[in-house]
């Protein structure tokens, strides 16, 4: 998959949208990336859709457990805040005492405590333990469909990393960060080095930030983002997180939109290879392997 900056060029050319004679274009890059993100979500909840069993959006996250806490959010971008695969819990935190937890309703809410959770279920994008538990031993693991991050502009390169500091090269004006906004350091593949960063000052190629420590990657630390590329935007990256085999419905989307901005007879055609396109990935991501899927079983280690 190209990065993004790449991605507009190829839509620019297909939809013939070149610069002007000063250089300036009618439809502008942060347009064409607005529509790049809706291609992206666009795409993403139909293959969600397909209910494959591959799950290729799944990722998973281990919360401590709080003593007499109910309720347990996931710091991360649930798909539409409710894509959750299972729950599983440890009552020690060790990998090999996970358990998986039945999934109930509201209406088996029960609020009185317990050392060991039975079950929970979903309330406003929040897992609810239910007994909620007594103390704070143990851990859950949550398996979830993650929402991919929003695609965005290389606004430069980070030369220098401190606590509260990014010096930063190769800047690309239109995409700096201002103050309040929240920036993203990406590796050269659009892997995430640091997520979320607030900005607190911009001036000269240097941003000022809150204590980066937080917001790093894990197993990242503050080293580690000289010579990533710095991106605007919550959870955003310059390389988007899809099979490279859906770059080419990024590219033809937002040109069938540039097509009916500029009100061209080449929309209806360029809409139909959208849409041959969009049904050609979704019908091969719905098609199953070729592996051999035995009946699941509720605990694997039974033989009968």
């Amino acid at each position: 998959m190209r990065q993004t900056s790449d991605l507009i060029t190829a839509i620019r050319t297909i939809s013939r949208n070149s610069a002007n004679s000063d250089g300036t274009f009618a439809i502008t890059d942060a347009e064409i990336v607005q529509y790049l993100n809706d291609a992206q979500d666009r795409l993403q909840n139909l293959l969600c859709c397909t209910k494959n069993i591959a799950k290729i959006f799944v990722t998973e996250k281990i919360i401590p457990l709080v003593a007499a806490q109910e309720a347990y959010s996931v710091s991360d971008r649930v798909l539409l805040n409710k894509q959750f695969e299972y729950v599983e819990y440890s009552a020690t935190g060790l990998v090999g005492d996970y358990i998986r937890l039945k999934k109930y309703d509201y209406f088996n809410r029960d609020t009185n405590s317990t050392t060991y959770p039975q079950g929970y279920f979903k309330r406003g994008g929040q897992i609810m333990l239910q007994p909620t538990p007594s103390t704070a031993q143990g851990a859950l693991r949550i398996s979830y469909e993650r929402e991919l991050d929003d695609l965005s502009l290389r606004c430069g390169t980070v030369t220098t990393a401190t606590l509260t500091q990014l010096d930063i090269a190769d800047v690309v004006v239109a995409a700096l960060p201002n103050p309040n906004d929240v920036i993203c350091v990406v590796d050269v593949y659009g892997n995430r080095l640091a997520t979320n960063i607030p900005v607190t000052m911009y001036a000269g190629g240097t941003t000022s930030t809150a204590d980066i420590t937080p917001y790093l990657a894990t197993g990242k630390v503050i080293g580690d983002l000289v010579g990533g590329y710095v991106t605007t935007g919550r959870f955003s990256t310059a390389i988007s997180n899809l099979p490279d085999n859906c770059e080419r419905y990024l590219i033809h989307y937002p040109a069938a939109e540039l097509f009916h901005r500029d009100s061209s007879q080449d929309f209806a055609k360029e809409s139909e290879i959208v849409s041959q396109i969009e049904t050609d990935i979704v019908k091969t991501m719905a098609s199953q392997t070729s592996e051999v899927q035995f009946i699941p079983q509720m605990n694997q280690y039974e033989y009968w």
